[in-house]
């Protein structure tokens, strides 16, 4: 495997260099290629900085006096490859390579070290500690507890990391401000779905404040200018009704206020010589102790309390709050125990899938005391549960993935139960289900055949929905489309809509989900011969009409659709809100699909126009970016991206065919890639997309690893991703195989210790 990944790699790097220096010909590297050609054009631009004898330079990656001694610095070989790319290497006041030069060093090293990854043998890479994100912790509370309250979208934002997805630990921080808004939403998930029994809290003559000697049943006399009160504890928050019962014997008419928390509520006028009248409001009263009173102002007659009732009437809860609150109690027939020995294995029960393990009577103890601290102060029963199942929800056991922390760099595999885990948030993004449980609690998950089974059966589950949707919207970019790619308000209002962009969306997601459910080949991204439509997007597309909202797939053979290059959300995410960018779609084309990086441009050369010119004798486009390539800073790059941009130029900025451009003049879709392969139109492309199949192929593979472990990916996860694209050579690209061998390989099945590791301890059990 090694020998055939190293000739894949080094043929795309001559491919590369073809590209960039326009050689005729391809010519085998030499055996000394790194001592002749390469490290001198380093030596020349970085030697003065980064001698490897001088002891005050600290970046010695030119000790490498050859090609293998590379392997013992490989991250700083690394960091050489992204400075060049990125042009922050050499110092802009030193002198420096030329672009075609600056290209070929980053590629030869980019390429030289995925070749080599597997010299280092079998590679697991380090296990982060991770808060869940918002749409994990959603899905989690979905699982566990039963109401879906919307915390995917009032929660922060979750930023991207990398591979760019948002499940990265690396960027999944618990600031102060999140920590408060847990300790919130775990008290509305647990008053939504457990119930209370509704309050109805009454206070005799007798028990109002101030307390005064009184006899039971006889009514309190409230004098001018004071008040009467009681003090209710209020489990859950909602509307509630106080009623007081009063009584004016006097001969004058007396106002009185109902005051919650020393604050008027509402206002009452009892007529003179009234017999017992009932006073009531209702209020919105939250969680805790409140104040409830009665007040007479001054100047105004003594009257009669007889006595002052608060009841609950109206708690807002989802509607299946009683099958949630019958689930968590194991309630039959609505009923259950109610004492300390149920308290202790309901609590168990719920830390256990909580902290998605086994757990030790000492982990439990805390929250029985919680549990027994509300019991003393005389709680409901389901109110003591419930602060004990909060402390759980706030726990970072629950909050967090933690794993075991490995003892060694040498590998060592992950239990079952962390298996489940990682199995069920890379699917589902959710917690584990009963059968993954079981699997992990009888120790048989880790087993290849009932591995590849489980994954089999989540695939096909309508919970991994939610996999294709934030893989194939963050791998694509199309998750931002109708909300940060939108066009400028009140432009395009005859094409574009809400709807519509929800539709580009679907689409996109759709056909990920028909390519994985019905394990379809990867290639089919690239070249299907059918797309998903629904009225909707048949009537944008000009396709014959299909009906209903819902998508369905249809057969295509125009080679206008089918694949990702004919989605309306492709090409209005590389498009400028008021015009089609050649440039931004062979960029997305180049590094989504291809894994290619697009440098920036260099900092001196001006921005191309992002509007079309009205004028009659403006330049096209394709003639601005011919103008533009003048500039050797610009025109190794353009040489790459602008062939493949003007490619997709049939496609308005909505994805509507066109067959001239903005400014009304026809469409030139030709191209000609640096290789001297020329095409017209995307039917064309995407015969030359297909010819690179394996440099789609690695990239998928990368971008798939990088989503299911959760981390970036290093240069030692080459070899894991080599192997990768060797099943899926092997097995006619099936998408199922990608993901099975994913669940299968070292770095999701294994742990060790890294050197990252031993300088951050790792929370333990």
């Amino acid at each position: 495997m090694f020998l055939r990944a190293h000739s894949v790699t080094l043929l795309s790097f001559l491919l590369a260099v073809v590209a960039i220096s326009s050689v005729s010909a391809l010519e085998p590297e030499a055996a000394d290629h790194f001592e002749t050609k390469i490290r001198p054009l380093l030596e020349t631009h970085c030697a003065a900085c980064h001698d490897p004898d001088d002891p005050d330079n600290h970046i010695r990656f030119l000790q490498a006096k050859t090609a293998p001694q590379i392997q013992h610095l490989r991250s700083s070989w690394g960091s050489v490859a992204a400075q060049l790319r990125n042009r922050t290497m050499p110092p802009s006041d030193e002198e420096q390579p030329s672009e075609q030069e600056r290209l070929a060093l980053a590629n030869w090293i980019d390429d030289h070290l995925r070749a080599t990854a597997c010299e280092l043998g079998p590679y697991a890479g380090q296990v982060t500690t991770r808060r869940l994100n918002r749409l994990e912790y959603e899905n989690t509370i979905r699982d566990l507890v039963g109401p879906q309250l919307g915390y995917a979208d009032s929660f922060p934002t979750d930023g991207g990391g990398g591979e760019g997805f948002n499940n990265n630990g690396e960027t999944l921080f618990l600031p102060p401000m999140l920590m408060e808004r847990y300790v919130e939403a775990a008290q509305e998930i647990l008053d939504s779905a457990i119930l209370t029994p509704p309050l109805r809290e009454e206070f005799a003559s007798d028990q109002l404040l101030p307390a005064e000697p009184a006899k039971a049943g006889k009514p309190r006399i409230l004098k001018p200018g004071a008040d009467l009160s009681a003090g209710p504890i209020i489990y859950v928050s909602g509307d509630y009704e106080i009623a007081a019962e009063v009584r004016n014997p006097t001969g004058q008419e007396v106002t009185l206020a109902l005051k919650l928390d020393g604050l008027p509520a509402d206002r009452f006028t009892l007529k003179s010589n009234q017999d017992l009248q009932t006073l009531q409001t209702k209020v919105r009263l939250g969680r805790g102790f409140h104040a409830i009173g009665i007040h007479n102002p001054k100047h105004q007659s003594s009257v009669e309390v007889t006595r002052l009732v608060i009841r609950e009437v109206g708690i807002k809860r989802p509607k299946q709050a009683q099958q949630f609150h019958d689930r968590i109690f194991e309630a039959t027939d609505g009923k259950y125990e109610k004492n300390a020995k149920a308290a202790e294995a309901l609590i168990r029960r719920f830390a256990t899938h909580a902290f998605r393990r086994p757990v030790e009577q000492a982990e439990l103890a805390p929250y029985l005391a919680l549990f027994d601290r509300a019991a003393k102060r005389n709680d409901p029963y389901e109110e003591c549960v419930k602060l004990a199942l909060k402390g759980i929800l706030v726990s970072p056991q629950f909050l967090f993935r933690i794993e075991e922390r490995p003892a060694s760099s040498e590998l060592e595999p992950i239990d079952d139960y962390e298996l489940a885990t990682r199995l069920s948030y890379f699917l589902w993004s959710s917690m584990p289900d009963e059968r993954l449980f079981d699997l992990a609690k009888a120790n048989k998950l880790h087993e290849t055949p009932v591995l590849q089974a489980e994954v089999q059966r989540m695939l096909q589950d309508p919970k991994a929905e939610i996999f294709f949707e934030t893989f194939t919207g963050q791998w694509l970019g199309t998750k931002e489309v109708g909300g940060s790619i939108a066009p400028i308000n009140g432009n395009f209002k005859e094409v574009y809509s809400n709807e519509l962009a929800a539709d580009f969306r679907a689409e996109a997601i759709q056909l990920t989900a028909y390519i994985v459910r019905e394990n379809r080949p990867i290639l089919e991204f690239l070249d299907a011969d059918y797309c998903f439509l629904n009225e909707r997007l048949a009537k944008h597309y000009k396709l014959p009409a299909v009906k209903g909202r819902e998508l369905r797939k249809v057969e295509v053979s125009n080679g206008q659709r089918g694949g990702l290059l004919g989605l309306g959300g492709v090409h209005m995410l590389t498009s400028y809100p008021q015009r089609t960018s050649p440039v931004l779609r062979g960029a997305w084309v180049l590094e989504t699909l291809l894994g290619t990086p697009v440098p920036s441009p260099p900092a001196d050369v001006p921005a191309l126009p992002t509007k079309v010119s009205t004028k009659k004798d403006a330049k096209t486009f394709r003639e601005q970016l011919e103008k533009h390539r003048d500039n050797p800073s610009c025109a190794a790059c353009h040489d790459l991206i602008d062939p493949i941009g003007f490619g997709l130029d049939n496609y308005d900025l909505f994805g509507q065919w066109r067959e001239t451009t903005e400014n009304g003049k026809p469409v030139d879709a030709s191209g000609l890639m640096p290789s001297g392969e020329k095409f017209a139109g995307p039917s064309e492309l995407k015969k030359i997309l297909l010819d690179r199949k394996q440099e789609f192929t690695r990239q998928l593979s990368r971008k798939v690893l990088g989503y299911a472990l959760g981390r970036s990916l290093e240069d030692p996860d080459s070899c894991t991703i080599e192997s990768l694209v060797t099943s899926l050579e092997e097995n006619d690209y099936r998408m199922q195989t990608l993901i099975e061998q994913i669940v299968l390989s070292t770095p999701f099945r294994y742990r060790q210790q890294t050197a990252a590791m031993t300088a951050a301890p790792m929370p333990a059990h």
